[in-house]
């Protein structure tokens, strides 16, 4: 299994997190130096990242936090400090998935890393559909209008141009094709896409659509699917059907 790293110089926290996450099958690497992370990241597979704010500022927590999105397919959670409630949003900008505070019970923070693990595999094209939810589509690629989205690399493209869509938005997008010509309430895109109900976040949601609809737009004819239902949320337009790729 892939390891869970934890970037902290505090023993007591790599002890309690280690204890409490080794009964549930996990193995956490316990890594004390930010620029440490960087070189595992690169050269090793793990699993997800947990963050100790408190050991680093802020500058140098976003620059290697956002560079990392990117080369880590699982869960990036921040610990932080109470009084850093406040700068949450900075995180939530670069596609963190969870910004904890202290104090914390260890049991939700592992709750809270099985729930963010099982959104993640929701959006594996190789999951079989639960009873009731959207059907999902047994097949590496899926064709929406003239956009290809690719769950084996997990990009999507145009006429074979990757629009360089970050982790989260891949899954935003993913969950907008599910529930195409459903209005989507911001409180269902967060609780569906980033697995947890955060009152006040829902401007990350507006954010990710911004980023999202900019980047369908600088190639595709899809840029104008993604509608605004003002004082509600949003709605991916329902008049192209899936088409399923070899």
């Amino acid at each position: 299994m892939q390891p869970l790293v934890l970037l902290s110089n505090k023993l007591s926290l790599f002890i309690e997190i280690n204890g409490y996450f080794n009964n549930q099958g996990w193995f956490i690497r316990n890594v004390t130096d930010p620029r440490e992370v960087e070189k595992v990241v690169e050269n090793e597979h793990i699993a997800g990242l947990l963050w100790d704010f408190s050991i680093t500022d802020m500058n140098q927590s976003l620059k290697i936090l956002k560079s990392l999105r990117n080369k880590i397919a699982g869960p990036i959670i921040v610990l932080a400090p109470a009084k850093e409630k406040r700068r949450r949003s900075l995180f939530y900008n670069i596609n963190i998935d969870s910004f904890i505070t202290k104090p914390f019970e260890y049991p939700e923070l592992v709750a809270k890393v099985k729930q963010l693990f099982w959104v993640y595999d929701k959006f594996s094209i190789t999951k079989g559909s639960s009873k009731g939810a959207p059907k999902e589509i047994k097949s590496e690629t899926i064709k929406y209008n003239d956009i290809v989205i690719d769950f084996k690399h997990y990009r999507v493209t145009h006429n074979g141009y990757d629009l360089g869509l970050t982790p989260k938005e891949f899954s935003l997008f993913w969950y907008l094709v599910q529930h195409r010509g459903k209005v989507m309430s911001r409180d269902q895109l967060l609780e569906g896409v980033w697995g947890y109900d955060s009152t006040g976040s829902s401007r990350t949601v507006d954010i990710h659509i911004s980023h999202l609809r900019d980047k369908l737009a600088e190639r595709s004819h899809s840029q104008d699917c993604i509608r605004t239902v003002r004082g509600f949320g949003y709605v991916l337009d329902n008049d192209y059907p899936l088409v399923s790729e070899k």
